[in-house]
């Protein structure tokens, strides 16, 4: 009999062993299986793909590109599904948005605010030579090095420049207010639209909700689904020394504006939606070069009727010396001031208008373009000794960087020639 009991004891821990040898679902087995899953993707898990925005990333990464903590995830609403995400009690650089790169929370004195994650790049494994050639993959958005790039395709002259698609200016955004056109923007990296201040007369107290912006628009009385992608706007960061209290006052005329699409998206690169490139803090293209100004502004000064289609003007930098003059604006009521510089057609026929504010001109620079103004304001439009005065971008990348929160990749002018 007690033979018996010890045969009987000793096949049931081997009837039990064997049950959870194929049971992974048992308690005791189910972190060992998960980890043995991580384990096989460890480096999908912990770098990122070129091309990709690094929502698989699961790597361990807990300080921003600008080398601040960041804080856990657990002490905020979670975005979307926390599980799926890679979100839960932990500091861990994460992208549960599908921004453009994983990112963080982190406390800047009094606020919460975010900031992108630097994670490495994964490196290229080599594979074997295919039997048939394949098409790369492009990336769904623009990085800091695919900025600037387009698609030339003037189609003929209107007045005040000429009419072109958005191929030529892919970058261009036109803002509505409660569904009429108001300006002109600039996309500037796939969240954000770089516009001017004096837009939004009511400052801080826009309603945003009545604001949309739409990218790839080559008439603003016609909607191509094709081309067009919409969005609303989440944060309207106007200069905080922008002073539209005082008449006539465009010092510091330049605004920004973080843009989402109704699936919770930025902007999708495609032909007719790139960003621009930003150059160097402080640097400016020789004074006597031809950059471009695109819009869908007035067709002429003492006119009512926008363009409806985009049109774009070249036009020729002027230098302050030569801006400042009597005949020029050394006497205006306007003060002329180191965050402007002049632009205009050394015919006077070409310029930007009422309609244009807030659009860009773009300088090329070794068939990249740069964003070197912001349309700002002018007395009358194409005429003599009254060129358009544009806000100076690069002497506010380091504002730009400060209120989006961007990497300096994005802000510093990377993809600007520098001399060796």
């Amino acid at each position: 009999m007690r033979c018996l009991v010890i045969t009987l004891l000793v096949a049931c821990a081997f009837a039990a062993s064997s049950a959870l040898k194929h049971k992974p679902w048992k308690n005791n087995d189910i972190l060992s299986v998960r980890a043995n899953k991580y384990a096989a993707d460890d480096e999908s898990t912990r770098c990122i793909a070129e091309g990709s925005d690094g929502s698989e990333y699961r790597g361990t990464v807990s300080v921003t590109a600008k080398g601040h903590g960041c804080l856990r995830w657990n002490r905020f609403r979670s975005l979307g599904s926390a599980v799926t995400s890679g979100l839960g009690s932990h500091n861990y650089c994460r992208n549960p948005d599908k921004s453009i790169m994983p990112w963080c929370r982190v406390k800047r004195g009094t606020r919460i605010i975010r900031e992108f994650c630097d994670i490495p790049r994964c490196e290229a494994k080599p594979t074997e030579s295919p039997t048939e050639p394949t098409e790369p993959t492009e990336p769904e958005q623009d990085t800091e090095r695919t900025c600037g790039e387009r698609s030339l395709n003037s189609i003929y002259r209107i007045i005040g420049g000429y009419r072109t698609t958005v191929e030529s200016q892919p970058w261009m955004a036109s803002i509505f207010v409660n569904k009429g056109f108001k300006c002109g923007g600039t996309l500037i990296a796939p969240c954000w639209v770089l516009t001017a201040a004096h837009c939004f007369p009511s400052g801080r107290r826009n309603k945003l909700e009545h604001i949309s912006v739409y990218l790839g628009k080559n008439a603003i009385n016609e909607t191509d689904h094709n081309k067009e992608q919409k969005f609303k706007v989440t944060k309207l960061i106007i200069h905080e020394d922008f002073d539209n209290t005082i008449s006539e006052n465009y010092n510091n005329d330049i605004a920004l504006m973080q843009i989402v699409d109704s699936s919770g998206q930025c902007a999708q690169r495609t032909r007719t939606v790139r960003t621009v490139c930003l150059p160097p803090s402080k640097h400016m293209m020789p004074y006597g070069s031809f950059c471009t100004t695109a819009g869908y502004g007035r067709v002429k000064s003492n006119g009512f009727e926008y363009s409806k289609f985009l049109k774009e003007a070249r036009l020729e930098l002027i230098s302050p010396k030569v801006c400042h003059q009597d005949n020029y604006y050394g006497k205006s009521e306007v003060p002329l001031t180191d965050n402007m510089v002049c632009a205009g057609s050394p015919t006077w026929k070409d310029d930007a208008c009422q309609g244009d504010s807030g659009g860009p001109m773009v300088c090329e620079v070794n068939g990249r373009m740069f964003l070197f103004g912001v349309v700002s304001w002018g007395e009358q439009c194409a005429t003599k000794f009254k060129p358009g005065v544009y806000t100076k971008v690069t002497n506010y990348n380091k504002w730009i960087e400060d209120h989006t929160g961007l990497p300096s990749s994005f802000t510093s002018g990377i993809m600007y020639p520098h001399k060796r």
